[in-house]
């Protein structure tokens, strides 16, 4: 499980650093990044970052809205939040 939650970190720095500097494609490059500096051949590298697309992109999200460790963390928690504020809202509206 650290490994995969490695992989996402990882992938995520990538994702928003391509994003940063306007790259076409840049779930393509994060999962070019996966694989050269994971040693993971290209194929599984690319379907591990497009099965985690929501993941990556709210990760990278943290990343280039927090100017500290202590921001990232506290931007994690606020996306941990978003389902069940979603969730609380959806069940107020059916009220």
């Amino acid at each position: 499980m650290q490994e995969y939650k490695e992989l996402l970190i990882k992938a995520a720095r990538m994702y928003a650093m391509c994003q940063k500097a306007e790259v076409a494609n840049p779930l393509d490059v994060s999962g070019l990044a996966v694989a050269a500096f994971e040693d993971m051949p290209l194929r599984q590298a690319l379907v591990f970052v497009r099965s985690n697309e929501q993941n990556i992109g709210d990760l990278a999200w943290a990343f280039k809205n927090s100017n500290s460790a202590e921001d990232f963390e506290q931007r994690l928690k606020e996306i941990k939040n978003l389902p069940e504020r979603a969730e609380n809202s959806s069940a107020e509206e059916e009220s």
